[in-house]
């Protein structure tokens, strides 16, 4: 069979004529390599949103799980969310905090906006509310991000008592480590002890705390999720 040479102007010379897009158009099944075109959609939809996550367009939500799915060789919640748009609030937990906690600071930033917005959204596929509200949804409406944050850390199905388990294991949420350091340990105390002490021996500002170490302790005593700028604490 004849073919006709390549155009050299054609960028997608190597695609198969049933898989162009025409120029705007979004490929959500991954099937389709995009990423200047994914990464303009995102730009508009936060734009569009004013970086608030609750308020991202639902095309912008999909659009984000399309480009962090493309990131996993191997398809999952992300993927199966951005292309049919179902809502499994627990499995997208948990792949967005594997993204959150290996992925660098943009990649956080956007599992923070899907999050807030994943939130807010009702279990199942669009347009098709469920008849009853399950224990994640109740959760979630009841407690918001710190809710979203204890899912991220469920080791399997979400139970019936759901909303229970987290009102028993969560701690408290914060502003940041030093404020958990502060509020659950005897840090305070040993400040005050520690400033007594080099004073009493002239050997002010001689000591100082290994900070690192403090938050090392912090996470292993505790399971720490960061989520939205604070960070939720839960008894192991």
């Amino acid at each position: 069979m004849e073919k006709y040479p390549l155009n050299p102007d054609d960028r997608d010379g190597s695609v198969p004529g049933r898989e162009r897009l025409e120029a705007g158009e979004i490929d959500l099944t991954g099937s389709v390599p995009q990423p200047g075109a994914l990464a303009d959609v995102i730009f508009d939809a936060i734009t569009e949103a004013e970086g608030v996550g609750e308020k991202i367009p639902d095309w912008g939500a999909r659009v984000i799980a399309r480009e962090l799915a493309n990131r996993f060789p191997v398809p999952g919640n992300l993927h199966h969310y951005a292309v049919t748009g179902s809502i499994d609030h627990l499995g997208l937990a948990r792949e967005l905090a594997i993204h959150a906690q290996f992925g660098d600071v943009q990649t956080k930033e956007l599992c923070d906006l899907l999050g807030l917005y994943l939130i807010k959204q009702p279990a199942g596929r669009p347009g098709h509310p469920a008849d009853i509200t399950t224990a994640v949804e109740q959760g979630l409406q009841e407690h918001g991000a710190p809710f979203w944050a204890y899912l991220q850390l469920y080791p399997g199905e979400a139970p019936d008592d759901v909303v229970e388990c987290f009102n028993d294991f969560h701690i408290g949420s914060f502003a940041s480590l030093t404020d958990v350091v502060d509020e659950l340990t005897e840090i305070k105390g040993f400040k005050a002890a520690m400033k007594e002490a080099e004073e009493r021996w002239g050997f002010e500002d001689f000591v100082k705390l290994d900070q690192d170490r403090l938050e090392r302790a912090v996470r292993a005593s505790w399971d720490v999720v960061e989520f939205d700028g604070r960070f939720h604490v839960f008894m192991r």
